[in-house]
């Protein structure tokens, strides 16, 4: 029973209280109670108004001008106070407070009203009277419907006057009034049935709105989150490559109908893989980070920056377009590697290689823009590594050249029409050759005689580098199967083919298929070709080796971290780049940097071979250096495979060592 009678009242409690918890109804209620209730007072000021006229002349003053007079300025003063809440925004305790005050204030006017029209009941005639009654009647059910949002104030006015109707009424001796109270009772009954169920109605839309926003503002989160997914990079935070490609095609488009320009610039990090390789992904990632960082510090709010992936970024703007603005653009960008990166307890140093491409002067579309800022940068990588290089008209050239050179090598009969040259290393103290390296040669039908460098870097951007190395490699080894055993063959290798695990087969499975031991061969590499992927890189040249090959390091000191290279790799050669040999004759700094590396060299136990000799004096200072192994045009330049045998003929009657000696 004592849980019944608390359930009752807890249900009561219920219907009487403002929902705190339910903020959007408490809003909900404010606002149609805001619009609502000046409508209500100024009912009450009407009707009151109306029953004061009624009984004037014949019930006391106080009842008929000083009492009404008083209910009427508390209703306009409360009309006013409610239309300046329309434009004030509360805060739910605000409301709430608001609106409690209002239930309490609404049980205070149902008293003083029924009070005192049944106090005026007595001095009337039978049509006052009934005045009174319709008084009562119509300003209760009035109320009521404008209270209806607020529940528990309609009810506590309703019942206020009801009751007291009900009874004054219900037990006067006129049967006429009985069957008024009867009728208002019954009226009553079926009024609040409506306003219960319009409340009813009421509080379930409110809800249904709140749970449609909740519902959309989850909608908005998952979709943020998907746009975030599709076009922010997990790593940086910044926008990646889809968003990027997406937001340069629709600057491009504004650029056109503004008749502006737009300046794109892609940005690579030099010596970043070994970084990674050597300290691992994870301080790799947060050296991206930190890169990230530095950059969107640095950069204007209207420069577009971007992720493309691995170590490339990208930034473009409408608003760099002034030539002294670029360069000093891309000056500021390049200073912002001179300083080191702190990340944990390591302490790094990279620097940057970008470049630049601008619309329209070089390009009409987006993915043209893309691929000549992409071209800039590939240039400024093998020629100007760490600076910034802009697409000109040299570059345009140079594309076309590379188009068609693409395109007939697509074509070619490359059994046919690829050979190989081959140019001695001579060993310093016999005086004798003591290999070949292998050069890959191109005589096109249709372009004549295309320079190694070109046909090569477009077989590594086309994929059929694949198709190449293979080839020329039979095609060398071939060669080397007449020569004597003691005659070593070296053949390069690209990038491409020390990444590939399968080209790394197929290069062993070459070897095997030749005449030619493993043993007699040196495969060279790049170190450029290394710093891609070092770790597979390493794992490659160490199944050559198993093979029984032996490793040179090609072009030694012209990359980036020759040193690391050295360190890392599993080499027997080092062959030094013919720039450090061309000037010794006249510079003395020239001189002690070839002599340091010929040094270093020999105390890591590396047979090394300096490339470019072509003078006497050349010669000499090498050989006081110990310098064993020279190549180069002094001694003999790259000659067919017909040649070779005449060249090994000559120099075993020592005309070699005539021409060193002379």
């Amino acid at each position: 029973m004592l849980n019944y009678f608390e359930m009752a009242a807890s249900q009561i409690g219920t219907i009487f209280r403002v929902p705190r918890e339910n903020p959007e109804l408490v809003e909900a209620k404010l606002a149609a109670f805001t619009r609502q209730v000046p409508m209500m007072y100024a009912l009450v000021v009407v009707n009151t108004t109306a029953l004061a006229i009624t009984f004037y002349g014949t019930a006391p003053h106080l009842l008929t001008v000083y009492l009404p007079a008083a209910f009427d300025a508390i209703c306009v003063i409360r009309i006013l106070s409610w239309l300046r809440a329309r434009n004030t925004t509360l805060s739910l305790n605000q409301a709430v407070e608001k609106l409690t005050g209002s239930i309490i204030f609404a049980g205070i006017l149902g008293v003083a009203f029924t009070a005192w029209s049944l106090s005026l009941f007595p001095y009337g005639d039978a049509y006052s009277k009934s005045h009174v009654a319709f008084f009562m009647a119509v300003t209760s059910i009035g109320c009521g419907f404008c209270l209806m949002h607020l529940r528990a104030a309609a009810l506590i006015v309703m019942a206020l006057v009801v009751v007291p109707f009900a009874f004054f009424f219900g037990s006067s001796d006129n049967v006429v009034f009985v069957s008024i109270a009867f009728n208002f009772v019954v009226v009553i009954g079926a009024v609040l049935f409506m306003l219960l169920g319009n409340y009813s109605d009421f509080e379930k839309r409110v809800n249904s709105e709140k749970a449609l926003r909740i519902k959309q503002a989850e909608l908005q989160v998952l979709s943020d989150k998907n746009f975030r997914n599709s076009n922010i990079d997990s790593l940086t935070g910044l926008r990646n490559r889809r968003n990027f490609f997406a937001e340069l095609e629709r600057g491009i488009v504004n650029t056109e109908h503004s008749s502006g320009g737009l300046l794109l610039g892609i940005l690579d990090l030099d010596g970043f893989k070994p970084i990674n390789d050597i300290h691992g992904h994870h301080t790799g990632d947060r050296l991206l980070v930190e890169v990230a960082d530095r950059l969107r510090a640095h950069l204007a709010p209207h420069v577009f920056l971007g992720r493309l992936g691995g170590d490339e970024f990208v930034m473009f703007s409408d608003q760099l377009l002034d030539p002294d603005a670029i360069v000093e653009a891309e000056e500021s960008i390049e200073n912002l590697f001179d300083i080191p990166f702190e990340i944990d307890d390591i302490t790094v140093s990279i620097s940057c290689s970008i470049g630049y491409a601008e619309f329209p002067d070089t390009a009409r579309t987006a993915q043209d823009l893309f691929e000549r800022a992409d071209y800039a940068l590939f240039f400024a990588k093998q020629h100007k590594r760490g600076k910034a290089v802009r697409f000109s008209a040299e570059h345009e050239a140079d594309i076309r050249e590379a188009s068609s050179v693409s395109r007939a090598l697509a074509s070619a009969d490359l059994e046919r029409e690829l050979w190989i040259a081959y140019q001695p290393i001579i060993d310093a103290e016999t005086q004798q050759p003591a290999s070949f390296e292998a050069l890959a040669r191109w005589k096109s039908p249709e372009l004549g005689n295309v320079p190694p460098m070109s046909f090569i870097v477009a077989a590594e951007r086309s994929g059929m580098i694949g198709q190449l190395t293979p080839l020329l490699l039979r095609k060398a080894l071939e060669g080397a199967a007449t020569w004597p055993e003691h005659v070593r063959i070296s053949f390069n290798l690209s990038a491409v083919d020390v990444a590939s695990p399968l080209s790394i087969l197929k290069i062993i499975a070459v070897v095997q298929q030749s005449k030619v031991k493993a043993s007699r061969i040196d495969f060279e590499i790049t170190e450029t070709a290394v710093m891609g992927n070092l770790a597979q890189a390493t794992e490659a040249l160490n199944a050559l080796k198993a093979l029984g090959a032996r490793i040179s390091l090609d072009d030694f000191g012209t990359g980036y971290s020759s040193l690391s290279c050295i360190r890392e790799l599993p080499l027997d050669k080092v062959k030094i780049d013919r720039s450090f040999i061309s000037k010794i004759e006249t510079d003395s700094a020239a001189r002690l940097i070839l002599r340091t590396m010929l040094g270093l060299c020999n105390g890591l136990g590396h047979d090394c071979i300096v490339e470019g000799v072509e003078s006497g004096e050349q010669v000499d200072f090498l050989s006081k250096e110990h310098c064993r192994f020279m190549q180069g045009y002094f001694f003999a330049k790259p000659m067919g495979i017909e040649q070779v045998g005449d060249y090994l003929a000559s120099v075993q009657h020592g005309v070699l060592a005539e021409r060193t000696a002379g």
